[in-house]
Order: structure tokens, then C-alpha cells, then sequence
């Protein structure tokens, strides 16, 4: 059986309150629907408030629901929700014979929150959120290192001490005077996507505009990206969990949006590091259990390398000495390279991305990746591949060279040091020429520059 998509989704709707994303299942010929959503509003992240407030509604109405969707789960059909910093966002999976039956029922719901919940269950899913919270700062070191690095690349993201400090003192009126406003105003972007028809997939977009009678929204969230200026900025801080004898480091090498060019690059020397970097970190030298390279996104186009290393034997400042002592030879690994091992290489990147969707839900998770990023390229891994195809030794060695290379004028690197207790006397030492102490972060973003928003795309051409 054919698994490649015989054509990508269309849109079927397109009003200020909400955007339709419709694609029939014609490759795996089942009788499954997967309904993709984001209710897209400001309120749900404009202050460490809000947050709280948007994480209370959501497990509030994950408690009220739970009757209706276990039964829902024993008849083949599944349902999800969660705030992130966008919205609501929501799935519903299944059998697609009564699958709208499922959305009406968690939509109807959605509009009665603030009505349903009582204040002995408020307190029980504060408290609940709350432990959530405090849990996160026992968490492991290199959790902590992604959220530092979150920290100073999103220009707005609440601390988790700000979000403490911000539930602790929230009310019941507080949460039914939030309630009642949070889905006012909101835009919802949604992909129906399997064995349904237009008009079926039209009127599960009518289920979400009849029950929540949305409002257009004024502004649309803003994801903004610090655009790192200095060569090497370095944020340190102790860990979080004084019982915990690891550090960590994580790095960024900044490099900005992405044209498919640029990105198809950026994926084959992630590839082409990912093995060299564990073999030598993490079996030679041994610095840690965990070491991990990758690409690292920031908002919905800017991408890094990120290499990372825990270690309970070393501190943070050597491990980062140790990274960049790979890369200076990890660019000798590449000029040695075959050309046979290097059209492997290729191949190897281009297949991957190539690779065809083991089930519905794959291709869906790809559809919807890219409408909420709002870029709509549909057949991004396909041209992606292509970009690849077309690479040469001498254009990797020059990106390498740009932004990865010590003293390149066009480096951008990010160093987020984490350090374990018993090393805290290091903090201090080998300091980078911008380090931003865990008290000056809020001053670092509002100075730094901030990457342009990627441009609107324009999907008239897009509808069916």
C-alpha cells in the first residue's frame, strides 16, 4: 500500500474568527478522523497571571470531562487539551462516525467551565498545578539548562518562580472572573484531517463558532526571539535542586530564520555531528550520561545547533571548554570525509526526510506543524530533501565556518551553565564577555534586539 499523500490539505474556510485546514484521508483508507485545534487568544500568556489562570481552565476542564471522554475512550475515540503560549490547544482522534458527537460534548463543555467548577475543586487543581510547579525545580539539571536557554531566547516567557509567586495568592473569583472572559476574543485555526467529507469537516468547524460565539481578536500572539548580538553570551545560575550533584551546560549557536536552503544545511551537519559528538563526549572523554546534539527552534523560524552534556564529575565551564574542543576538530572530520561517505551522508538525511508516514497520525502531526507555525508548507520535507540533495562539502564547510567556528565574526553562542552545589565556587571564573547572572535576565531581554516576525502568508492561493 502507497503511504505518500496523494495531495496536502486545502482550506475549506477562512473567516476572522476561524481558518478551516481539510485533507480526506487517500492513503491508509481508514474510518479515522483526526481534529486538530488551536484557540488562539492573548489572554492566555499577556502575564504569569494569566498563565495560571489558562492552566487552572485547562485542568479544569480535563476533571469536568473525564466522565464522558473515558466512556468516549472505550469506543475507539480520544480527546486531549493543553495551554500553551498561543491558546487552548486541543485534539480530538477516532473513529470518525461520531467523532463530532465527542467535540460537541468537550465544546459545550468548554462554554460552562466557570458555571461547572466549584471552589473545593479550584483549590484541589491549584494545589495540584502548584506541585506541578515545585516539581519542575527538582527536576534534572539538563530540564533546567532547556528552560534557561528558553529564558533568554523567548522575549516572553514567565519564570517558573514568577508563576509560583503568581498562583499562590489566586482565588476562586479570580479564576470565574477569568473564566468567563478567557475565550472572548479568540481566533481558532483548525485541521480536520481523515475519513470525513468538506461538508462534515465544516460542520465540526461550525460545532467550535455555534458553541463559542468568539469574538475577532484585536492583536494575535507574538512569539519574539532575542537575536543574540555578541559572539559569546554566557547565563549562569545555581541548580535549582541543592540535592542534586550534576551540572550542565547547554549551548546555542544561533542562526537566525531560516530559508529551505539554509535549513536543508543546518539538518545534514546536525546529522553528520550527532554520532561524532556522543562518540567523543560521552564515550571517549566520558564527561556525562547525557549528552545530546540537535537542532533547537526559537518562536516558529529561528534555529540553532544545541549540544548539551549533564556531568556529576565536572563543572559546567570545563564541559563547555570540552564542546569546543570537539568542534575545532569535528571540522577536520568533515574536510576528511570520502566523497562515498559524504553522498552517504546525503542520502541518509534525504531518506529520512523523505520517509513515508507509518500511520494517520504521522501525517497529521506534519500538517500540523506547519499551520501552527504558520509558515503552511505542506511539502516541507520533500523540498527539504531536494535542498539536501543539492549540497556540497565546501557549502557545509562554509556554514560551519559562519556560525559554528570560534572567532567567526558571524558566531552567535549562547552558553546556559548550570551548577550543582558542590561547584558553585566556579561560578565566578572564566567569564564569558556578556554573562547574565539569573537576577539580570529581565534587564539582558529588554536590551537585546529582537528578531522581525516572520512574514503573514498569504493563503487565498491555499483554499479549495
Amino acid at each position: 500500500k502507497k503511504t505518500t499523500p496523494k495531495d496536502e490539505p486545502r482550506m475549506l474556510l477562512d473567516t476572522p474568527t476561524c481558518r478551516l485546514w481539510y485533507k480526506p484521508d487517500n492513503v491508509f483508507d481508514m474510518p479515522k478522523v483526526n481534529l486538530m485545534a488551536q484557540l488562539i487568544t492573548t489572554t492566555v500568556y499577556d502575564s504569569p497571571i494569566s498563565s495560571c489562570l489558562a492552566s487552572l481552565f485547562v485542568t479544569c476542564l480535563e476533571e469536568h470531562s473525564n466522565e464522558f471522554t473515558y466512556l468516549a475512550t472505550t469506543a475507539g475515540l480520544h480527546c486531549s487539551f493543553f495551554a500553551d503560549r498561543s491558546g487552548i490547544e486541543m485534539q480530538v482522534t477516532g473513529y470518525s462516525h461520531k467523532a463530532h458527537v465527542l467535540l460537541q460534548r468537550i465544546v459545550n463543555m468548554i462554554a460552562k467551565v466557570s458555571d461547572l467548577t466549584t471552589e473545593e475543586l479550584f483549590n484541589r487543581v491549584k494545589d495540584k498545578i502548584m506541585k506541578q510547579f515545585q516539581n519542575f525545580l527538582v527536576s534534572q539539571p539538563y530540564q533546567h539548562a532547556i528552560y534557561g536557554l528558553d529564558m533568554c531566547l523567548e522575549a516572553c516567557k514567565w519564570s517558573m518562580h514568577d508563576k509560583i509567586q503568581a498562583l499562590e495568592p489566586l482565588t476562586y473569583n479570580d479564576f470565574v472572573a477569568y473564566a468567563t472572559r478567557f475565550l472572548d476574543r479568540v481566533r481558532i485555526e483548525l485541521l480536520v484531517h481523515g475519513n470525513v467529507t468538506p461538508d462534515q469537516a465544516k460542520m465540526m468547524a461550525s460545532i467550535f463558532t455555534d458553541g463559542l460565539k468568539p469574538k475577532e481578536l484585536f492583536l494575535s500572539p507574538e512569539l519574539r526571539v532575542t537575536r543574540l548580538e555578541n559572539e559569546e553570551t554566557t547565563h549562569r545560575f545555581a541548580e535549582f535542586n541543592p540535592n542534586n550533584s550534576n551540572s550542565c551546560v547547554g549551548i546555542v549557536y544561533q542562526m537566525g530564520p531560516m530559508d529551505l536552503p539554509t535549513n536543508a544545511t543546518l539538518s545534514l551537519l546536525n546529522h553528520l555531528i550527532k554520532e561524532p559528538a556522543f562518540n567523543v563526549l560521552r564515550t571517549e572523554e566520558q564527561l556525562g550520561y547525557i549528552v545530546h546534539s540537535g537542532v533547537k527552534t526559537s518562536g516558529h523560524d529561528v534555529k540553532g545547533l544545541f549540544i548539551l552534556i549533564q556531568s556529576d564529575g565536572h563543572d559546567p565551564i570545563y564541559l563547555d571548554q570540552r564542546i569546543e574542543a570537539f568542534l575545532k576538530n569535528f571540522r577536520s572530520h568533515i574536510v576528511g570525509l570520502s566523497e562515498d561517505a559524504f553522498a552517504a551522508n546525503i542520502k541518509a538525511v534525504a531518506q529520512l526526510l523523505l520517509e513515508k508516514n507509518k500511520n494517520l497520525g504521522e501525517e497529521s502531526y506534519k500538517y500540523w506543524n506547519v499551520i501552527s507555525n504558520q509558515t503552511y508548507i505542506f511539502r516541507k520535507y520533500e523540498m527539504l530533501a531536494k535542498e539536501v540533495k543539492g549540497l556540497t562539502k565546501s557549502k557545509v564547510l562554509q556554514f560551519f565556518d559562519k556560525y559554528v567556528l570560534e572567532k567567526s565574526p558571524h558566531r552567535r553562542k549562547l552558553s546556559v551553565q548550570v551548577f550543582a552545589h558542590k561547584v558553585l565556587g566556579r561560578m565566578k571564573e572564566d567569564m564569558a564577555p556578556v554573562t547574565v547572572a539569573e537576577d539580570e535576565l529581565k534587564e539582558f531581554k529588554r536590551t537585546t534586539a529582537l528578531y522581525p516576525l516572520p512574514k503573514e502568508v498569504n493563503v487565498e492561493k491555499l483554499a479549495i
